[in-house]
């Protein structure tokens, strides 16, 4: 399989989450130093309640994007299996919409690849998305990675590829599909009723494999939305993962 990944784009983010942890400490130490001050009382509960969810978001972005192995890197490994007819594209740059954060680009479509990075007991049902862990774990889990809603996510990426691809004639548009992915190996999912595909980890393999072969796309095509996609400062890719030997004979398979 091949990767290509916006480094740039990455570096932006992890330098955003660094940004909103120094200002949500800045905001809490200025609302203790704001206490002494009885004029200053109100101003000093707005500054704890800035300053708190500011860093509180930052955790989550921090955790996102700076723990190690990140969710491009569990993808790459798992999916590497896959030979170069593949090309697994992170971060692209698409200047409007809901930037889809993982797109697969195979003969058989476009696939967006929505990711989540959570622990526990998850359901879905439709297009609502609950987490069945206790209150407690959840308050001891409130600066890790949020559920927020999958499924609309995922449509919404959808969406901006197709726009993408429309608005500058390239192929592929109706071809365009999307997946859920839990990438931690502790999630535990229950799904009641999707329209879109939710898999863990271990299963995501054979859920790319479900999609089908059918050669929906050229080689040249798959090339022309590769170019396409891999544009911006600091792109890498693409480049050819190599294949562990235990996984030779089934990427050829692949």
């Amino acid at each position: 399989m091949r990767v290509v990944r916006n480094v740039g784009y990455l570096k932006r983010r992890q330098r955003a989450a660094r940004l909103m942890i120094a200002g949500g400490l800045a905001g809490l130490g200025s609302s203790i130093a704001m206490t002494f001050q009885p004029q200053l009382i109100l101003w000093a509960y707005l500054a704890l309640i800035v300053g708190f969810l500011l860093f509180n978001a930052g955790m989550q972005q921090w955790a996102k994007w700076n723990r190690r192995p990140r969710p491009d890197e569990l993808l790459d490994a798992t999916l590497r299996r896959f030979n170069d007819r593949y090309t697994l594209l992170h971060y692209p740059e698409i200047p409007q919409g809901w930037r889809p954060e993982h797109v697969l680009v195979w003969p058989g479509g476009l696939l967006v690849i929505t990711t989540r990075e959570m622990a526990g007991q998850i359901q879905v049902q439709g297009t609502r998305w609950r987490r069945l862990d206790s209150r407690l774990i959840r308050i001891f889990t409130c600066g890790g990675p949020p559920l927020g809603n999958p499924t609309i996510e995922c449509q919404r990426q959808q969406e901006t590829l197709r726009e993408f691809l429309t608005q500058r004639d390239l192929p592929g548009a109706g071809t365009v599909d999307g997946l859920i992915v839990f990438l931690n190996d502790q999630a535990n999912l229950q799904v009641i009723q999707s329209e879109i595909t939710v898999v863990t980890r271990k299963e995501l393999v054979d859920a790319i494999r479900a999609f089908g072969t059918e050669r929906r796309l050229s080689a040249k095509e798959c090339e022309e939305i590769v170019a396409a996609l891999s544009t911006g400062d600091e792109v890498e890719g693409p480049v050819a993962l190599p294949v562990r030997p235990s996984e030779r004979k089934k990427a050829r398979v692949a």
